[in-house]
């Protein structure tokens, strides 16, 4: 066995390194599988979907410099949009049908608790770009969550991104930037 022992700034400092990656990791997913959506469920082409890519850059932006927070972006789109952000995943808890390993299970329950928490940031641009109210943000919430799910249980990750450059020549990489080729 392993006597290694860890001062508890080292362990704090390794927290907030795997913290801060998933946030990343957690927008980037997010973001890819809205521009998915976009695409299979509401028929985007490249232009709208790019525009919707800059605008999200836009959003992240503005969050993180404190200019908006995530919840003041929920309770809008929950008062005004009608889509309670919250509730998209309700009852859903990743691999409930799956025997995984508890590391594999754990991990995605971390990642799915980011992905719940910025998903108003990266709904946001359609409610106040493209005047999104209930129906359609009900629709883009019951195709994110199924996208989403297959992101995290089946690592669809890599197909996405091949359907996005394939269907509309989108780029999409691994930071989160988007070419248009």
């Amino acid at each position: 066995m392993n006597n290694v022992k860890y001062n508890k700034q080292t362990l704090w400092q390794t927290f907030m390194k795997v913290d801060k990656e998933m946030v990343k990791l957690s927008i980037v997913y997010s973001v890819m599988a809205v521009a998915y959506c976009l695409r299979k469920t509401f028929g985007w082409g490249k232009i709208k979907i790019y525009r919707y890519a800059v605008d999200m850059n836009r959003y992240i932006t503005s969050v993180g410099k404190q200019d908006r927070d995530i919840p003041a972006l929920n309770d809008e789109l929950k008062t005004e949009a009608g889509i309670d952000c919250t509730k998209i995943f309700e009852g859903y808890k990743p691999y409930m049908l799956k025997k995984v390993s508890l590391q594999k299970s754990s991990e995605a329950e971390a990642m799915f608790e980011k992905i719940k928490y910025i998903l108003p940031m990266v709904i946001y641009p359609l409610y106040s770009r493209e005047g999104w109210k209930q129906k359609r943000m009900n629709r883009l919430g019951q195709a994110l969550k199924e996208t989403l799910i297959d992101i995290l249980e089946s690592d669809e990750i890599d197909n996405i991104k091949r359907t996005m450059y394939e269907e509309c020549g989108l780029k999409f990489y691994d930071d989160g930037t988007v070419d248009p080729n």
